[in-house]
């Protein structure tokens, strides 16, 4: 199951008009990117819960065909949290485990490994975790050597012995049906505070599976802006490489006009995108479909989606512009976020 129902409040204004799992990471939704791991993993039918402007991901991903998969939608009326999403949909897991992946993270992981893992340890509940636990303001999580959970946030589990590694919980999940089937079919609940603290307080089989890839939680325009230069800048593994028979996003287009723009890559720049004369492009710029640039603009490190138009003499830099936005002649933007609502700190 792929959690996709959430607000997306903290992404704003990203996710005024669009919900978080198909904010485009080079160019493509976020959600492509994770509906791929979870097929490469083996599995093909995927459930996905949805809410907020959930109509638009129906609308783009169908019922899964074009992407290999089977999908099944759970329409939630209100939120139910990511416990009481599982619980209200608990027939469709039958009594297998359960592969849950959050809808706003981008990840480089072997789920087949995990999936492995948990099957190994005959696990009540495998976590996926990943040691950069510095770089985000979340409760940690203590395991030890052999993947027992110590700590899970402010829940203690005393039996586990040391020594301990600090990490943070991605996200990504294996679940054994006896976990499944004691959520409540009915009603609000969480994983992270009604389920996996509770399997602590008796001795249980709660385990972590320590991850060393690309991680991102995609929750902030700063951390959206982040992954995708690394997205462009090669730094996220299997999380984003694409098969050879697709296209690569990352691939300069020709550019077009009497004198050549300046490219300097690594960019994304769909076919048929215009650098005019006296342009600079790069390096880390993406560039969503139907933009155009006009002569003498300068990018650098932003992010562009669909159809923006930026006017001449313009300058970007470490910057997210959202679609139909047109860009006076002569601006300078730095550290921005453009939308049609106006112009935000990044």
């Amino acid at each position: 199951m792929i959690l996709a129902a959430g607000l997306g409040s903290r992404l704003r204004p990203l996710t005024t008009h669009l919900p978080k799992p198909l904010v485009p990471i080079l160019n493509r939704p976020l959600l492509w990117y994770l509906i791929r791991q979870v097929r490469q993993a083996g599995i093909h039918e995927i459930a996905i819960n949805l809410h907020y402007r959930g109509e638009q991901i129906r609308s783009w991903l169908g019922r899964g065909e074009h992407l290999g998969v089977e999908v099944t939608y759970s329409e939630e009326a209100e939120l139910l949290g990511s416990a009481g999403s599982l619980g209200r949909i608990r027939p469709f897991f039958g009594n297998e485990p359960a592969l849950i992946v959050h809808g706003d993270i981008l990840f480089d992981v072997d789920l087949s490994a995990v999936i492995q893992y948990h099957f190994s340890r005959a696990a009540l509940a495998t976590l996926v975790l990943h040691p950069a636990h510095h770089r985000y303001n979340y409760g940690k999580i203590r395991v030890n050597a052999h993947g027992q959970i110590a700590q899970f946030v402010d829940q203690q589990a005393p039996w586990v012995s040391g020594p301990l590694i600090e990490t943070l919980f991605t996200g990504v999940q294996v679940l054994d049906p006896a976990v499944l089937y004691a959520i409540p079919a009915a009603g609000v609940a969480a994983l992270t505070t009604d389920v996996y603290p509770s399997l602590l307080t008796n001795p249980s089989r709660l385990y972590g599976y320590l991850m060393h890839g690309y991680w991102s939680d995609i929750g902030t325009p700063r951390r959206y802006w982040e992954t995708n230069m690394d997205a462009v800048g090669g730094r996220v593994g299997s999380a984003v490489n694409l098969p050879p028979a697709e296209d690569d996003l990352r691939m300069a287009p020709q550019v077009h006009g009497r004198s050549a723009g300046v490219i300097r890559p690594p960019v994304a720049v769909p076919p048929g995108i215009e650098v005019q004369a006296s342009a600079c492009v790069g390096p880390k710029v993406i560039l969503g479909e139907g933009c155009k640039l006009a002569r003498d603009v300068r990018l650098v490190q932003s992010v562009l989606w669909p159809r923006v138009r930026l006017g001449r003499g313009v300058t970007i830099e470490r910057s997210i512009v959202l679609n139909d936005v047109a860009i006076p002649d002569g601006s300078h933007l730095i550290g921005k976020i453009v939308s049609s609502a106006g112009i935000a700190d990044l």
